[in-house]
């Protein structure tokens, strides 16, 4: 039977490696790997490129794609695959080596449910790692792992190793690891793959994290238009209703109707409708501002500057040079830098104290990129930016949904103590899509 060993097991295995279990040269001293030296190099340009990757902050898939490739670089390895736990359920996250399968989750339950040993689950579930030597030999004589064996056997691989990706005590995927035939891993070759192990962790917390701000966000926005529907519309329709009912008492049979009586009612009643109705159209137009696609940004842009202006009495300059060389705008993108305009005025109108901003949207280039900017003559920025407060990370994530930036200073430029804010945001054109 084929023999598992993890990092903390020591196994009484006569002249053999306690790690991978290939064969000691006794005349060649402890380390059945020397090669490994020569590799160490080349390992830490593969965990620093791979850490430049998770920090860059592109989509998971393709971040663990890269790590995974890395891997295989950096390596005899024939193919890597990066597994992700999510409700329970092992899903392939970042792989290189093996030929896409796209029901391969599929495949390896039906494996599972075969009665399958799964060795990678071992390893995620005790938080250890674990080699097997002449692994791709069991798996392909094993009927049970039969669902998988077209794509397992496809690469040239023998020695298997699995380590768990784990992040504060806890695990929550696992790097799985197939070696070349006489290639098994060392113990410089495990480190190196718990280094990088460690990076795809690193990747998919910060997923994780992103997900659940994403998540506090939107619920935050729920609640703040829930508010404002309460404070304005309920309200304001509760009045219709009692006009209403002071009207019928006005017109009642057998009463002396008094026409300015009825008059004045009626006055208050269309007043409160028109006042509802506005209200409303502001509210629709934070869910879904449809004028993005009859009018464009700067339009959609120009009809919420005039509502801020007519409901706060700031004095609002929109200025747009957009420059027509560029093209159109993906809607998407559109929309994403009117939240941002809508965020940042909020702001102003709520924080700044200010008497005046500007709004000035406008494409620049080479490389071409779209800018947009806000400022007021406010009370400026009187401590730090809080990088966990909701709008600003409404607007952040807004701006790295496609590969762009925020900055958030003074006017004059100082990050805090100066006179007024700016918020700009840059986004570059013609690149790959949202993320």
């Amino acid at each position: 039977m084929t023999e598992v060993l993890t990092t903390n097991e020591r196994v009484a295995t006569g002249a053999r490696c306690p790690e991978c279990g290939c064969a000691l040269d006794p005349g060649r001293g402890p380390d059945p790997h020397p090669e490994d030296a020569g590799r160490g190099p080349r390992r830490l340009a593969a965990i620093a490129r791979a850490a430049s990757s998770v920090a860059d902050a592109a989509s998971l898939s393709v971040t663990l794609d890269v790590v995974a490739n890395e891997v295989v670089q950096a390596e005899h390895i024939a193919a890597v695959q990066i597994l992700r736990v999510e409700n329970g359920r092992m899903q392939v996250v970042g792989k290189a080596g093996f030929t896409d399968a796209e029901d391969f989750t599929d495949r390896l339950e039906e494996c599972r449910r075969l009665g399958a040993r799964l060795m990678f689950v071992e390893a995620f579930e005790t938080c250890r790692r674990i080699v097997v030597p002449h692994r791709k030999a069991a798996v392909m004589a094993d009927p049970r792992w039969a669902p998988l064996h077209k794509i397992m056997g496809a690469p040239d691989w023998d020695a298997f190793a699995a380590v768990p990706l784990v992040v504060r005590g806890r695990a929550v995927g696992v790097m799985n690891a197939f070696y070349k035939p006489g290639e098994p891993p060392g113990t410089a070759a495990l480190e190196f793959l718990e280094a990088m192990a460690d990076q795809a962790a690193t990747a998919v917390d910060s997923a994780d994290l992103l997900s659940r701000s994403r998540h506090d966000a939107q619920v935050a926005e729920r609640a703040r238009l829930a508010r404002e529907l309460h404070d304005s519309v309920v309200q304001q329709v509760f009045s219709m209703r009692m006009q209403a009912k002071a009207l019928q008492a006005q017109v009642a049979p057998g009463r002396t109707i008094r026409p300015e009586r009825v008059q004045a009612v009626a006055d208050e009643l269309l007043q409160l409708a028109q006042t509802a109705l506005t209200d409303l159209r502001g509210l629709v137009l934070q869910l879904h501002p449809v004028e993005l696609v009859e009018r464009g940004l700067a339009g959609a842009v120009r009809s919420h500057v005039e509502s801020v202006r007519g409901t706060s009495g700031l004095d609002i300059d929109v200025q747009v040079d957009l420059s027509t060389e560029v093209g159109d705008l993906p809607v998407e993108m559109q929309e994403d830098l009117y939240r941002v305009v809508q965020e940042a005025l909020h702001n102003v109108v709520k924080h700044a104290g200010a008497t005046r901003a500007k709004v000035h949207i406008r494409t620049s280039g080479p490389p071409d990129r779209v800018e947009v900017e806000v400022c007021d003559d406010g009370t400026g920025l009187t401590s730090e930016v809080r990088a966990g407060a909701l709008g600003l990370v409404s607007m952040r994530e807004r701006a790295e949904r496609w590969g762009g930036s925020i900055e958030i200073a003074s006017v004059d430029g100082r990050s805090t103590g100066g006179r007024g804010c700016r918020v700009r945001v840059c986004v570059p054109l013609g690149g790959p899509g949202p993320r």
